[in-house]
């Protein structure tokens, strides 16, 4: 297993501590003590900070990051705190949703309920809808209240990087919160070696919702140009089992998925490749899939997401002036609902084309590279559309946004030791809602990065960013009307439209080290620590107010008041986070610990977005002629009990999980058995922010053959 990855730090200004808090001396100390316990790991024996902990670390070749800095890079050269979670991990941890793969990951929090179309994720105290999300290079830019940002089945998932903290001086508007960019597998990942034509079959069962999962590929390679994959994935499961043994009524689903890609290289300098990527997830939900289901909310969802992608490298080693690649895209999500208590039907749609088109340069000086310049233009649209029983829904506005934007990122080397990342990046958008005419908004946005690496010996570094970030207010922000709720006979609370919003920015100043030794104890052994510590400033925060009048007021002509977006909060985001591991070839044990704290600069009140403090612990054995591993893992989240007034607080709770991978050789190569059991103690607990329970115990298997 190698999910490997690199800390953030983030801390929390605490402007009203509260004096019940149970993350306090005594709280936090017993909850050391049980991931210590868990992990049986000597703080001296630190290792690679990786979001993985229980896994190998690379010290010598080490990950590569393609996320953070558009270009391969070592992640341990990298100032900035991303994780990477490949496809070794994908398979061991047997994932239903994008949130089972993420959770464990320092500062990243999982909500919504155990429905998958309800999942959300926070990073760093931000939800989802400022984090960016990537699919094979393309965004992902579907949002709508309650609901998922991206359906996606991680099956067909090779690779996972997440970046904690703004990244707009590359990726633009909506990556306040940071990144998470997810890659699909190729052939190659599935051939062995010296294998041109092969196949995948697979099973798994999961007993917390009875889920039955398949799936085949079939995949070649043609002359070594040409790769070709084709792999489908069927899930169907019932309802899912909570902590306090009850079943959460109408949580089960079905849903088929299906991935196409081919790759070509006529001459090993230049590639093609192109890909289509569906998914369809059927279930009779609750309208707010985050919520319990009643005979009025109940709905019939079809959500339906079509990917379309082609990608273009050419990279000749002998012109180092000339490494253009470029990215286009398709992508559509939409959502089909009929109330079952009065057969109303709604359909959301949202369409995103664009491309990504950039260009590497490699400077070197005195016969090694010194400099890697980047430069490129990006350019995508958003076609919104929604209907209530055939007309246009005025809560939810058709419409659509154009951002067009140009950035350059210098990867510096400044003798041996010291490397520095100055990028810049200019976007223009402009928002036009199809049935206002005349409502159009028009801004720009400037974001600026500077990072710095800087390696004292062979053993430490030490790391320093700025990061600046945006995020371009969305149509339904600026342009919803129509009915919100309704108060009584003749009482309604209306939308008012709000065409002159701000786009939100985000200022984020990061500092960090890094240790890592290899043959510290025994030979092939792996130590390392990571720590970083951040404070993320965001200004002009969009939200909605509603103002509740029982007489008429501007923008509505009877009594019911109104409801509309402002640039309403500043913010200050503040944390850390640390990890450490040993890895040694026979076994290995890590722990980490993450923080924020948020206050509304305002009023002075905590952020309700930001999660609770969490341990993570590690243990595991491997046996290495047999071809297993086994593994243990802990999570203990503090109660959250800093919170503004009208937000429920959280209590404190533990969660452990067990698994066991085998991957035999020789006779039985190709044989692939994982198997696992979540919430081992069947802990009855309910996330921060969350309406529902979590899911109870899991036990669960799957089997694969490669052939």
């Amino acid at each position: 297993m190698s999910c490997q990855g690199s800390l953030s730090f983030p801390t929390r200004t605490t402007a009203q501590p509260s004096a019940k808090t149970r993350t306090g001396s005594s709280g936090q100390a017993s909850r050391l003590a049980r991931a210590l316990t868990l992990s049986s790991l000597p703080v001296v024996f630190v290792a690679l900070a990786l979001p993985a902990i229980g896994d190998p670390i690379e010290v010598e070749l080490g990950p590569v990051t393609v996320t953070a800095t558009k270009t391969s890079r070592p992640l341990d050269e990298v100032p900035e705190s991303v994780s990477i979670i490949d496809r070794n991990e994908i398979e061991q941890r047997q994932p239903q949703t994008l949130g089972d793969l993420v959770a464990d990951l320092p500062n990243v929090a999982i909500g919504g309920g155990p429905r998958a179309v309800g999942q959300t994720l926070t990073i760093r105290g931000l939800s989802d809808d400022r984090i960016l999300f990537l699919l094979d290079g393309a965004r992902q830019n579907f949002a709508r209240g309650h609901n998922a940002r991206l359906f996606v089945e991680p099956d067909l998932l090779r690779r996972v990087e997440v970046i904690r903290g703004p990244a707009s001086a590359l990726w633009g508007s909506g990556a306040i919160g940071g990144v998470i960019a997810l890659e699909t597998v190729d052939a190659s990942d599935l051939l062995a070696p010296g294998q041109t034509l092969g196949g995948r079959v697979r099973a798994g069962y999961q007993g917390v919702n009875s889920q039955w999962m398949t799936g085949a590929a079939a995949y070649g390679r043609l002359d070594d140009q040409l790769d070709l994959l084709i792999d489908l994935n069927h899930r169907e499961a019932g309802d899912t089992r909570l902590g306090d043994g009850e079943d959460l009524a109408h949580s089960g689903y079905e849903r088929t998925s299906g991935l196409a890609k081919s790759s070509w290289s006529p001459d090993g300098i230049t590639w093609f490749s192109a890909s289509y990527l569906g998914l369809r997830e059927d279930g009779d939900v609750p309208s707010n899939a985050q919520t319990l289901a009643t005979p009025e909310n109940l709905v019939d969802r079809l959500t339906r997401q079509d990917n379309l992608n082609f990608r273009f490298r050419h990279d000749h080693p002998d012109n180092p002036y000339f490494s253009p690649s470029l990215v286009l895209y398709r992508n559509q999500t939409r959502i089909d609902e009929e109330r079952q208590q009065d057969a109303r039907r709604d359909e959301t749609e949202l369409t995103t084309i664009g491309l990504d088109l950039r260009n590497t340069m490699r400077l070197s000086f005195g016969g090694q590279i010194d400099q890697i310049l980047s430069y490129g233009l990006e350019y995508y649209e958003d076609r919104a559309s929604a209907e209530r029983d055939g007309a246009p829904r005025s809560s939810s506005p058709d419409g659509r946004q154009q951002i067009i934007s140009a950035y350059l990122q210098d990867e510096i080397l400044i003798g041996e030791r010291l490397t520095l990342i100055p990028g810049i990046r200019f976007d223009d958008y402009s928002s036009q809602a199809d049935q206002q005419a005349g409502n159009r908004n028009e801004d720009s946005a400037w974001s600026a990065k500077l990072g710095a690496n800087l390696r004292v010996t062979d053993w430490l570094a030490l790391q320093a960013s700025y990061n600046e970030a945006f995020r371009a207010p969305t149509p339904s922000e600026l342009f919803v009307s129509g009915v919100h709720f309704t108060c009584g006979p003749g009482c309604q609370n209306l939308f008012v439209p709000n065409p002159d919003l701000k786009p939100e920015k985000a200022h984020n100043k990061e500092i960090g080290l890094r240790l890592s030794q290899r043959d510290l104890f025994t030979e092939d052994d792996r130590a390392g620590l990571r720590a970083a510590f951040f404070r993320n400033d965001v200004r002009d925060f969009i939200d909605r107010e509603v103002i509740f009048s029982p007489r008429p007021m501007p923008g509505n002509p009877g009594p019911g008041g109104v409801s509309t977006s402002e640039n309403v909060t500043d913010a200050r985001l503040e944390g850390f986070e640390i990890e450490a591991l040993y890895d040694a070839p026979r076994w290995f044990a890590g722990l980490a610990y993450s923080q924020t704290r948020g206050d509304d600069e305002n009023t002075d009140e905590p952020l309700a977005s930001v999660q609770p403090d969490e341990w993570i612990a590690r243990l595991g054995l491997r046996f290495p002629a047999q071809g297993l591993e086994i593994g243990a893992r802990g999570r203990f989240i503090a109660a959250q009990e800093r919170v503004p007034e009208g937000v429920e607080p959280s209590e404190e709770y533990d969660l452990y999980d067990l698994w066991l991978t085998w991957r035999p050789a020789e006779r039985l190569a190709g044989l692939s058995l994982d198997l696992g059991i979540d919430n081992l103690l069947d802990e009855d607990y309910t996330p921060y922010l969350s309406v529902l329970q979590g899911p109870g115990r899991n036990i669960k298997a799957t089997l694969s053959y490669r052939f």
